[in-house]
């Protein structure tokens, strides 16, 4: 007897395998240059980044319409650049999972659990690092002296943030682990407030809140980074079916992301003086923001690597129900491009 439900289905599902065919083949014809009729269709670049020193170079190509600019130089002229701005990794996580966003910049734990979480994202670039951008911080006159003396003390932070890997790393130099302490849920702009008021004994924080609450002395920096402890990885990604279908639009922005940070990286001091009002500090505590952030953009080996160690950490400690295989999860091709290198060479 014929079953008209069953042969509906059966139709659907070849309609969905040719469907699958065809865009296997789109991507595998991806060369990342030319204008191939099958990809680059969409009407919108959205951009996601965050209100810390080291994405600035998205607020520089932002602010001078580089993205709009090149996207027109290349016959994309009817594409909107949209870009918002996230007050931490968790709520652009929630932004990336609701389809708002299509690229964007976040620090290596909400990046790595939007990934674990089943978000569907490829990593295409190392927005900025520096093992001195990120750090513990006490008041002056705390009794904590040393990492040690962490032990049993309350540290006030954005759970589910990049400084919760910078806290792990940093208690295990002294054989303590995260079971050692009591992590406060804090946004940035709750911590200065919690540390004055005894909330919490430390908050372990980002610039530029890390130079505004050390900025006069009342409080200090007890533990950050250097020495190999904690690299600071912020990721560039995106939504993994937009970059498949959209390659050129993509490779346009990690182009201009290049073009301003080569500007930001070796003009600190100029733009620390020109966007004091933009992160509410002095130029010389902006500067002292900027100064330890690199914008390596491509990927290294080592960035790899360390990325793989948060991953790694996510999953031992429970925080990610899988693995992320964050070699995997990479498309090299981006931040390799010629373009992208003259930029950071300041050769374009």
């Amino acid at each position: 007897m014929f079953n008209l439900k069953k042969a509906i289905t059966s139709a659907l599902v070849a309609v969905l395998a040719v469907a699958s065919l065809t865009g296997c083949t789109a991507k595998n014809n991806n060369t990342g240059s030319g204008n191939n009729a099958e990809l680059n269709t969409a009407k919108h670049l959205n951009i996601a980044y965050q209100p810390a020193p080291g994405y600035l170079p998205i607020q520089v190509a932002r602010d001078n319409g580089w993205v709009e600019e090149a996207l027109k130089e290349a016959g994309y002229s009817d594409v909107v650049v949209t870009y918002t701005e996230f007050e931490s990794g968790p709520p652009e996580n929630e932004s990336f999972a609701a389809g708002q966003q299509d690229v964007g910049v976040m620090g290596n734990v909400p990046s790595i659990l939007g990934k674990a979480a089943g978000q569907n994202r490829t990593y295409i670039g190392i927005s900025a690092n520096g093992e001195e951008t990120e750090a513990i911080v006490v008041p002056a006159d705390s009794d904590i002296k040393t990492v040690a003396d962490l032990k049993g003390k309350k540290i006030g932070l954005v759970v589910g943030s990049i400084c919760e890997n910078l806290v792990y790393n940093i208690l295990a130099t002294e054989g303590l682990t995260l079971d050692d302490v009591e992590l406060v849920n804090l946004a940035t702009s709750e911590q200065q407030v919690a540390l004055e008021t005894g909330e919490v004994d430390a908050i372990a924080t980002w610039q530029p809140t890390l130079s505004k609450i050390t900025k006069d002395g009342s409080n200090v920096e007890l533990a950050d980074g250097a020495g190999g402890v904690f690299l600071a990885e912020n990721t560039i990604f995106g939504n993994t079916d937009y970059i498949k279908e959209n390659p050129e639009l993509v490779q346009i922005f990690i182009r201009q992301y290049a073009r301003a940070a080569y500007e930001v990286a070796n003009n600190k001091e100029e733009y620390a003086k020109k966007y004091v009002d933009k992160y509410g500090l002095s130029e010389e505590l902006l500067y002292n923001a900027l100064k330890d952030d690199y914008f390596p953009i491509a990927f290294g080996e080592i960035d790899i690597e360390d990325l793989q160690k948060t991953s790694d950490f996510l999953f031992e400690t429970g925080k990610a129900s899988v693995n992320v295989n964050v070699r995997d999860s990479i498309d090299e091709s981006f931040g390799q491009d010629e373009q992208v290198q003259a930029y950071l060479k300041g050769e374009k």
